[in-house]
């Protein structure tokens, strides 16, 4: 057993022994149903833009109010659950990963249906950039808004038998619903209800490293920890619900808090993040703990739009957050807000939430916000906060931060199994050539969707990568948690 694996489970035996909560749910939850009826579980993801994207798509956040099917013989649909009465996320999150959506236990009737539809509406941030310039054009992040429409999957079929348990994954398609003029890089509209904007794949995706009996993988699941037994452990997100996942003896974990850079106990309150997948029974298990803060804290998380001269200021476009459980500060804050931040003179050194990845470069211990470039995604601790008003930015001031996972979309060139290269990145990354991604085959790996190894991913591959990045100046200037074939 390695060092890591004991420190897990020193960290989670510490986390049950100091925890008495009861009633924790083994899964997600979810409706019930009568007998003989199927289970259907659903998960959400993004294909971006074909590589190169023509624009630097900052935030694609949504809001999803319902998710249906349509019987083909008639009859009134029925309405999958979501895993929240007020569903939002960034799809710029799910180039490369999956998110929980909801799910229907033992009750979707048997039988055919021929439409899947989604009530969504949506929120698209961009930037336009000089070539081989990093950082967004000065006053170019812009927003389009998408209010409230339907699309429904073209040439859809979903049979389903009694008792069967079935996965897909709801799949929204960025190339059909965004208009963007070449010239200006500006998106220009955006339609909800063209044609393939929803597509589904059926889970588990061909080939993955997925195991027998799971489904997808749900990652970076970030927020409060509300409960947790000897089994299981549950994450209240800010946007996306709550979701439970239980814990085994092959769970890594991290026994330090990023946010503290301290070795911490794990208990109910605590900041947290977690990967895990779904299974085929509709219940989850975690793959990854990673505690980020011991205390209640308001979070932003965003990626990085300016290439800073300052050592104080720069501006993210946030796309997730955590608000602290009593007297936070940030409740005007929505997916998709361009934030523009000061550093505070008591700003700590850089932190790096590596979650066992390999690290580069100069970012980690620095207190300069010129080490923080286009392109990253960086968690902050906010002190003070104003909220977005009209096309003026929030402003907030914060004393942590910390390098997490950017998601980024390109074609992939000089692959060598371990190592390859990334190229026709957004322009607002300032790269005219490819940059070098690490992956694991160790502990932890990369998740793979699409490949079953490393050694399958090939030169003109499209893919959307989760990874720490570290900067054009190194090499390599990325190591994936994830690498998704698009």
């Amino acid at each position: 057993m390695n060092s890591r694996r004991c420190a897990l489970l020193i960290a989670f035996a510490a986390f049950f022994a100091l925890t008495s909560c009861s009633g924790v749910k083994n899964g997600f939850g979810g409706g019930g149903g009568g007998s003989g009826n199927a289970t259907l579980n659903l998960t959400l993801a993004a294909v971006p833009l074909t590589p190169p994207p023509g624009t630097s798509i900052l935030s694609f956040a949504v809001s999803i109010t319902s998710v249906s099917l349509t019987p083909s013989i008639g009859g009134s649909d029925v309405v999958i659950p979501l895993n929240s009465s007020s569903y939002s996320v960034d799809l710029m999150r799910l180039q490369s990963d999956s998110a929980f959506l909801g799910q229907l236990k033992a009750g979707v009737p048997s039988g055919t249906y021929n439409q899947l539809s989604v009530n969504l509406d949506a929120v698209v941030t961009y930037c336009a950039a000089a070539s081989g310039t990093q950082g967004c054009n000065t006053g170019s992040v812009a927003q389009f808004t998408k209010s409230f429409a339907t699309p429904t999957t073209s040439n859809f079929t979903l049979t389903l038998a009694a008792n069967q348990q079935v996965g897909l994954r709801v799949q929204i398609n960025f190339a059909n619903a965004l208009t963007v003029n070449s010239s200006t890089q500006a998106v220009t509209g955006v339609n909800l209800t063209a044609a393939n904007v929803v597509t589904t794949l059926s889970l588990p995706p061909a080939t993955s490293t997925l195991s027998s009996g799971q489904l997808d993988y749900i990652e970076d699941v970030t927020g409060v920890v509300t409960a947790a037994s000897l089994t299981s452990v549950t994450v209240q997100t800010a946007t996306r619900g709550t979701i439970t996942s239980a814990v085994t003896s092959t769970t890594l974990a991290s026994p330090n808090c990023v946010i503290q850079n301290q070795p911490c106990t794990a208990t109910v309150g605590q900041i947290a993040s977690f990967d895990a997948t779904l299974n085929s029974d509709g219940t989850s298990t975690m793959l990854q703990y990673d505690p980020l803060s011991n205390t209640s804290l308001d979070v932003i998380e965003g990626i990085v739009t300016t290439l800073n001269t300052s050592t104080t200021q720069f501006q993210i476009v946030a796309n997730d957050f955590v608000a602290a459980t009593s007297g936070s500060i940030i409740s005007g804050l929505n997916l998709g807000d361009p934030v523009n931040v000061t550093l505070t003179a008591t700003v700590k050194p850089f932190l790096i939430d590596t979650k066992g990845l390999a690290t580069f470069g100069t970012f980690s211990g620095s207190t300069s916000a010129t080490s923080i470039l286009p392109g990253q995604t960086v968690a902050l601790h906010i002190t003070s906060f104003t909220a977005k008003s009209g096309t003026t930015p929030a402003f907030a001031q914060a004393d942590i931060v910390v390098l997490r996972f950017t998601r980024v979309a390109g074609s992939v060139t000089n692959s060598t199994g371990a190592i390859f290269s990334l190229q026709s990145l957004p322009p607002f990354f300032g790269v005219t050539g490819s940059l070098q991604v690490q992956t694991s085959t160790g502990t932890p790996i990369t998740y793979l969707d699409g490949y079953t190894s490393t050694g399958n991913i090939s030169t003109g591959d499209n893919v959307g990568v989760r990874a720490l990045f570290f900067g054009s100046g190194t090499a390599p200037s990325f190591t994936a948690a994830k690498v998704r074939k698009n």
